[in-house]
């Protein structure tokens, strides 16, 4: 392409080169991106902050990390200063691929060179550590972020919290949505819908129902995984009955319920020994599309192997709408 350029009389420049290295990496064509990287030295064209960070890019989404810090480290050896966005992508590949520690090592060196880390940076660190099972790293990358002035947005909260409640730490994640609302941040349906799952995982189903209650009065419209964790919990509880009616509120209410939330049911019913139940949410789920998930099929075949059900009842479970052979199970 920069060949037919130069039949045209037009002489690519780092602009040029950069923007076709960026088509050529957000195609998934990094041999491509990466061969125009070394026309670009052959005809003697600086490669700038953009080419790198693209280059780097790319090297991550294919996970060859190794690579990419061998291209940072090329950048700095011919005078071009990596930027926020540049350590970003590459801490990012780390903590994808669970390596936080040398994401952190990363993010360290940043700050040495005297990089200002941003929101993102810090999001993506407290994402990582959340992620490895390290919530108390995660909270202290919180807290540093805070008092040295970078702002969390809606994004940064929502990680943590979700960390937060997946390692048990429900009370400090009600402390940071409390934080939210006193600095007039308006925490919306997916953190909400967090916290109601995380205090459902933790017994305080109560609790959860009165915060699921409350939403309307906060201006905050319950969606489709907000009420499915809401009925896996009181069927944790064993408010089956309650469960039901949430299902039924849930569909006047105009959110269609997904197949997580019918399996979440089935799955109740059948621990209950409630077939006749089971079987017509299975009748329902199929008629909307969806089918029964692995955890269902698993209990239905523990179920089969102790005598509680027969084999009638994963015929039911795996044939098509309206196939009754489950008729006689009760």
């Amino acid at each position: 392409m920069p060949g037919d350029m130069i039949t045209r009389d037009i002489t690519p420049d780092v602009v040029t080169f950069n923007a076709l290295i960026d088509s050529f990496v957000k195609e998934g064509k990094l041999t491509e991106a990466q061969e125009l990287y070394n026309e670009m030295i052959t005809r003697g064209i600086d490669p700038n902050t953009i080419t790198y960070t693209t280059l780097i890019y790319g090297l991550c989404m294919e996970n060859r990390l190794d690579e990419a810090n061998q291209m940072m480290d090329l950048m700095v050896s011919k005078g071009c200063d990596p930027n926020s966005v540049t350590y970003s992508i590459l801490i990012n590949g780390y903590c994808k691929n669970k390596l936080v520690d040398e994401g952190m090592r990363l993010f360290r060196k940043m700050s040495l060179r005297g990089v200002v880390a941003d929101t993102v940076t810090y999001s993506t660190l407290i994402q990582g550590f959340c992620l490895t099972g390290k919530p108390k790293v995660a909270k202290d990358l919180f807290q540093e972020m805070v008092s040295i002035g970078v702002p969390p947005s809606v994004v940064t909260y929502g990680i943590l919290l979700d960390g937060l409640c997946d390692n048990g730490e429900l009370e400090k994640a009600l402390e940071i949505l409390d934080q939210m609302h006193n600095c007039k941040m308006d925490p919306g349906i997916c953190i909400y819908s967090t916290i109601i799952h995380g205090m459902c995982n933790a017994g305080k189903v109560n609790g959860a129902w009165d915060l699921f209650c409350s939403l309307p009065s906060k201006g905050v419209k319950p969606n489709v995984k907000t009420f499915t964790v809401m009925i896996s919990g009181l069927c944790k509880k064993g408010s089956l009955p309650e469960a039901n009616i949430l299902l039924r509120k849930m569909e006047e209410d105009g959110i269609v319920p997904n197949v997580c939330t019918y399996n979440t049911l089935i799955r109740a019913h059948l621990s209950g020994g409630d077939i006749s139940n089971s079987v017509e949410l299975i009748e329902e789920m199929k008629r909307c599309g969806f089918s029964a998930d692995a955890s269902t099929i698993k209990m239905v075949m523990d179920m089969l192997s102790d005598g509680r059900l027969d084999k009638s009842f994963l015929d039911m479970l795996s044939g098509p709408f309206g196939d009754k052979s489950s008729s006689s199970l009760d």
